[in-house]
């Protein structure tokens, strides 16, 4: 593989070297790096002059701690991180997949308030066609996904968002609508909900961080009106919990809501207001597209989300 740099002393560059400067990076200490490689600290020393003669820079400073990467080595390390995984991924990719006897484990991006809807329908549909595959579920910010998705680490995340990365691909998965639920005792919403009501209740909002401006209350700001916030939570799942033994409402998606009502005979309503549907795609990176274990986990996430909608 050739790869291009501008003040690069020679056309071809050993992967080799690439995969010393990846550890070295990642560990910030020759020795320790040395040991991650199985070679010598030496062998490592060597192939880091190599490296630094075709670069024409010194890429990394010592430190009292180890090595410091310089402003080139920030400047590359994410390519060749890029480029090494691409290559080992089309080394190790599998030519087909048997779900019936595959024993892999898919890392799935999928937020909490999604995961009582669809992991249960996921892992049955495992047990069902196969038994021997696994899941690891995460529940990370969209910037966090994308930096897990790029690190190899998550195979692929249902999210919203704006804008992707052009290495990044997605497809549509469903339109999440919003509702507001209330437990089956409050003391004045009973059986149906108008504007007066909601203005008058107690909310509960999900907040990572304790933020209590979310885009609902942007939209009421924007109609001259505010709702009062009593309580805020950083699970999205704590809520129908706490609305089915409380006063407080909530404002959520059906997705969240749903597996609960019932549960927790909660009572449910149409927003009083517009409030814009959602669209929530699946996200994975380029390198995938053609594993065909990822391309079945992607149907299967596909024919899933179709089957609730």
């Amino acid at each position: 593989m050739i790869i291009i740099m501008p003040n690069i002393n020679n056309d071809n560059i050993d992967l080799n070297l690439l995969k010393v400067f990846q550890v070295i990076y990642a560990e910030k200490h020759i020795t320790r790096a040395a040991e991650k490689l199985g070679m010598t600290q030496s062998a490592v020393s060597h192939c880091l002059q190599r490296l630094r003669h075709s670069l024409d820079d010194p890429l990394f400073i010592r430190s009292k701690n180890g090595v410091e990467p310089t402003a080139r080595a920030d400047e590359i390390a994410a390519p060749i991180q890029q480029a090494l995984g691409q290559i080992l991924e089309t080394i190790n990719q599998p030519s087909s997949f048997d779900p019936t006897t595959s024993q892999r484990t898919f890392h799935y991006g999928l937020p909490d308030h999604a995961v009582a809807q669809y992991a249960p329908l996921i892992l049955n549909r495992y047990a069902k066609e196969a038994p021997n595959l696994s899941l690891s579920l995460y529940h990370e910010p969209l910037p966090r996904l994308l930096e897990m998705i790029e690190a190899n680490r998550l195979d692929m995340a249902a999210c919203v968002f704006k804008e992707l990365p052009p290495r990044f691909r997605s497809c549509r998965l469903f339109k999440s609508r919003h509702v507001v639920i209330a437990g089956k005792d409050h003391p004045f919403i009973q059986g149906s909900l108008d504007m007066d009501d909601y203005l008058n209740a107690r909310h509960i909002i999900y907040s990572s961080d304790g933020n209590r401006n979310t885009y609902v209350d942007n939209i009421l700001q924007a109609m001259e009106l505010k709702r009062h916030v009593a309580v805020t939570v950083a699970s999205h799942m704590a809520g129908p919990v706490i609305v089915s033994n409380s006063d407080l409402i909530a404002t959520s998606t059906m997705e969240l809501a749903e597996p609960f009502l019932k549960r927790y005979e909660l009572q449910c309503f149409e927003v009083p207001f517009e409030v814009p549907d959602i669209d929530v795609h699946l996200i994975w990176h380029q390198r995938h597209d053609r594993d065909p274990a990822h391309q079945w986990m992607r149907q299967l996430t596909r024919d899933i989300t179709k089957e609730v909608s």
